[in-house]
């Protein structure tokens, strides 16, 4: 299960926003290299607040229904959306008869639980013969880069944290090979793409330093934190900052 700390359900939708955001293109080849149909059925594990949900419905994906662990999540997105389905759950027991759906999905949840191959498993359970698993996001904070010092200090500090709290900042290097225990076939993975250009550098990601806040929350002081953002302001002004978390995806089909 997540761990939501001391964000509100809120701050916690907008992170998924700006995530959705990220991963829109990769989406779309994914969708397009699977011959994703609009009216295939859509089951999205860990759908949170429903960020993912929402934008598959723009997409023209009308089938869809999310299940998430948390309540608040849910109740949160059903005061939001009034035009998708979504059932409190755990994805690790699916309720749901085997070969359901066309296609299961996750986006940045495979971190958040302790055991991702009995989620991953449980996915290729619901989809029928044919369908696919698709992991659109898992982040390595393991690999995380950040430049110039020493703000290489901030991504170690925050690994750190994740590690205390349980969840597992390498998860993405881990996907092809779950998924080959899972038993899936035609699997692909890959890392989604990074660039860094002048508007970009001058761009502080709000939800970013949110998160950082979040995570670092009893390790670092708010002093500690506020120099640590200082010092992101101004590589970015002089457009030296890079901060690259490689983010894994994966989908393989159902045999």
């Amino acid at each position: 299960m997540q761990d939501f700390r001391n964000l509100d359900r809120q701050e916690w939708h907008r992170r998924y926003l700006e995530q959705v955001r990220w991963t829109a293109h990769l989406r779309q080849y994914i969708f397009d290299k699977i011959s994703l149909d609009p009216n295939d059925s859509i089951l999205e594990v860990g759908s949170g607040t429903g960020a993912i949900l929402q934008s598959l419905l723009d997409e023209g994906y009308h089938n869809t229904i999310g299940i998430d662990l948390d309540c608040s999540s849910v109740v949160f997105s059903k005061n939001q959306h009034q035009n998708f389905s979504q059932i409190i759950g755990d994805g690790h027991h699916l309720p749901f008869v085997s070969g359901k759906f066309a296609v299961s999905l996750c986006h940045f949840l495979l971190m958040w639980t302790p055991h991702p191959e009995q989620v991953l498993n449980e996915m290729q359970r619901v989809t029928h013969s044919g369908g696919w698993v698709l992991v659109l996001a898992e982040p390595d904070y393991q690999a995380r880069i950040d430049f110039p010092p020493p703000l290489d200090l901030l991504g170690a500090f925050q690994t750190e944290s994740l590690q205390a709290h349980g969840i597992d900042p390498c998860i993405g290097r881990k996907l092809r090979s779950l998924f080959i225990q899972t038993g899936l076939i035609k699997i692909e993975t890959g890392i989604l793409g990074a660039e860094w250009h002048h508007s970009a550098q001058m761009t502080i990601d709000p939800t970013e330093w949110t998160m950082l806040r979040a995570d670092l929350e009893g390790h670092l002081s708010p002093n500690e934190l506020s120099r640590f953002l200082q010092q992101d302001e101004q590589a970015r002004k002089m457009g030296t900052r890079v901060l690259f978390i490689p983010t894994f995806y994966a989908f393989g089909q159902v045999p």
